[in-house]
């Protein structure tokens, strides 16, 4: 079965948050009329998070679940969600909806003139002045070197799945995975939107953004690949390359 929408939902310990998370955003998407599935990507949970999942799925066919047997962050899920999304575009939901789910809505209106629909969240209450610095220096840093005048890049997005499987994601473990595929997508000329979008604050669990370990690998994975797209040249530096897999 095709669907216009997949919903990506990465869960690792979200016993707390996943049920909850599932039944409004299917409450939200039904009411928008949008054909839609549900992709849970377990990533190797501990708690009880992987039997919930396969609860929902077994309920219904539209929501699927893959299992991680190790941990391997964000973006290894990522690449799991890019290779089993049956969608023609696919959006990532934290399981803490870290969006208000009633913006879906303009993400979607959004999505006829672009190939990636990129979120700017309303505000930025929850940071602390150290992760609202990293954050400033990091976007403008991915301005600077990449010619991007996209004013964020690690909210939700909405992707176009065919967009995402000619790009060669190559920074899944590393927090610049996110700007990468929006960085990529620009160098082969695909089309990006951005979209106002109101911010629901986290209300459990920490923010690692500021953790001095992590700026410093961001930025060597920044620079790193800055010097490849100098060198070969933002499309050849972009697209996956044939013998490249997704995960």
């Amino acid at each position: 079965m095709s669907y216009e929408l997949t919903v990506f939902i990465p869960a690792f310990n979200e016993e707390a948050n996943l049920e909850y998370c599932v039944k409004v955003v299917h409450t939200t998407l039904q009411a928008l009329g949008v054909r839609s599935e549900i992709l849970i990507v377990d990533d190797a949970s501990t708690d009880r998070t992987a039997r919930l999942a396969d609860a929902l799925a077994a309920a219904d066919p539209d929501i699927q679940v893959a299992h991680h047997e190790r941990n391997g962050g964000i973006g290894q899920a990522f690449l799991t969600a890019v290779r089993l999304a049956r969608g023609e575009w696919m959006i990532l939901i934290p399981a803490d909806l870290a969006l208000d789910p009633s913006e879906l809505h303009r993400y979607l209106e959004s999505a006829a003139g672009a190939d990636i629909v990129v979120g700017l969240r309303s505000n930025r209450s929850d940071y602390t002045w150290a992760r609202t610095l990293v954050s400033f220096v990091n976007i403008r840093l991915v301005q600077v070197l990449f010619g991007t005048r996209i004013r964020q890049f690690q909210y939700i997005s909405m992707y176009r799945m065919s967009v995402l499987r000619e790009l060669d994601i190559e920074y899944a473990d590393s927090a610049f995975f996110l700007a990468e595929i929006i960085v990529k997508a620009q160098g082969l000329g695909k089309r990006l939107a951005e979209v106002e979008i109101k911010y629901a604050p986290r209300v459990s669990g920490n923010a690692t953004g500021a953790k001095m370990k992590l700026i410093v690998l961001t930025v060597r994975d920044v620079l790193r690949f800055w010097a490849k797209w100098v060198y070969l040249g933002p499309q050849a530096a972009s697209r996956r390359r044939p013998e490249g897999k997704v995960a």
